[in-house]
């Protein structure tokens, strides 16, 4: 199959393109860096999908880059709905054969709810609303027909970026710790089991609509940072206040201090399977 992915020169990115390939599929890549196949002006990006069988889109301006002012939070937005619906009438006007969209289990908001599934419905915090417009830009491919995946995706684990990359240095220094009271949700996943899954939606033509891309076990933060110090053999006992995450990152602290308990119910209910599902095991294939 051919698959075009859109926002390919990220952390998970660079392992989706490597799992598409080992599956046997010829890829290519749309982005504004010099090492894609095709830019993003209106005449490549129509190129590009329509010499595709499939299109995976993971263009986002990275959440955590920096302080969320007006003017950043309108470019976390634009960065996700621009990129969306111009893909999205491409594929509608191409007759594509799937559109397979990443969204963010931020959808839900800040939740205490236990095994939230795909049809939850949408919180009330700018998250939530960015990624509520976000799957909503798909709506001229679905309108056209084209099989659309929307694919929520949790809080991606793995040794080369991502929030464990950022979390090692400090840990590795016997100076971590949960992050506020440490209960809040961490809806986790092993980025081989986030990249398959992506996989798996491409290759099966049954499957249409959301999926939440998450690991069936999710932990709380204080269960996921003692785990993490085990697998290190340091101690994770230095809790970071909340008020100090507050006042160092401002808004964007409370993606932090919250979090969600979301089940993979579709993608499981499809017949994908967890291989990275228990988290210290998990741990320990991405450090060991």
């Amino acid at each position: 199959m051919k698959v075009l992915v859109a926002g390919a020169s990220g952390f998970v990115g660079g392992h989706l393109l490597e799992c598409l390939r080992l599956g046997g599929h010829e890829v290519t890549t749309l982005g504004r860096g010099d090492g894609s196949d095709f830019g993003w002006a209106p005449a490549e990006v129509d190129e590009a999908v329509g010499a595709a069988d499939a299109v995976v889109n993971l263009a986002g301006a990275n959440l955590f880059a920096g302080r969320w002012t007006a003017s950043r939070k309108r470019e976390l937005l634009r960065s996700r709905t621009e990129t969306t619906q111009r893909l999205a009438v491409a594929c509608g006007r191409a007759g594509s054969g799937a559109l397979v969209n990443a969204s963010a289990v931020g959808y839900y908001g800040a939740s205490e709810q236990v095994g939230l599934t795909e049809d939850a419905p949408a919180g009330d915090d700018f998250l939530a609303d960015v990624c509520r417009q976000w799957e909503e830009s798909t709506s001229a491919a679905v309108e056209a027909g084209v099989r659309t995946c929307i694919v929520r995706i949790g809080v991606v684990l793995g040794a080369d970026g991502g929030a464990l990359q950022t979390m090692l240095p400090i840990f590795r220094k016997g100076l971590g710790g949960p992050l506020g009271h440490g209960r809040q949700w961490f809806p986790w996943i092993h980025v081989d089991d986030l990249v398959m899954a992506f996989r798996f939606l491409v290759e099966h033509e049954e499957a249409r609509g959301v999926f939440n891309a998450v690991s069936p076990n999710p932990v709380t933060n204080k269960t996921f940072t003692r785990a993490l110090g085990r697998v290190l053999r340091r101690p994770a006992l230095f809790p970071a206040p909340g008020l100090g995450l507050k006042l160092a990152l401002g808004e964007v602290a409370d993606v932090l201090l919250t979090g969600q308990n979301v089940a993979p119910k579709a993608l499981q209910d499809a017949g994908f399977r967890f291989r990275n599902a228990q988290l210290e095991p998990a741990l320990r294939s991405l450090l060991s």
